[in-house]
């Protein structure tokens, strides 16, 4: 589904995640895959501003959420990424 390449304390390291019939799998250099799959556990809401969502593996909009927060930098992204809903006009002030 896709694929991300970042810096963790200026060490390069990728993930990837897929999801088929409706059940998420990361695979991925060890220290990204350490600090995605401790979020996960850890953490109960996750997501972008407006749509917060239970930290679930097997959403791929959660995953990429976390993936997000564990990067110091994202330096590449391939595939198809989940996107949040548009928020309306004039809903955040």
């Amino acid at each position: 589904m896709f694929k991300i390449t970042g810096k963790i304390d200026n060490m390069v390291q990728s993930i990837s995640y897929e999801n088929e019939n409706g059940n998420g799998r990361l695979e991925g250099d060890s220290g990204i895959l350490f600090l995605v799959r401790w979020e996960l556990e850890n953490k109960s809401i996750v997501g972008p501003v407006g749509q917060y969502m239970e930290a679930d593996i097997n959403h791929p909009l959660a995953v990429y959420s976390v993936i997000e927060t564990c990067f110091d930098s994202i330096e590449l992204i391939e595939g198809e990424i989940p996107e949040a809903d548009k928020i309306p006009e004039g809903c955040i002030g």
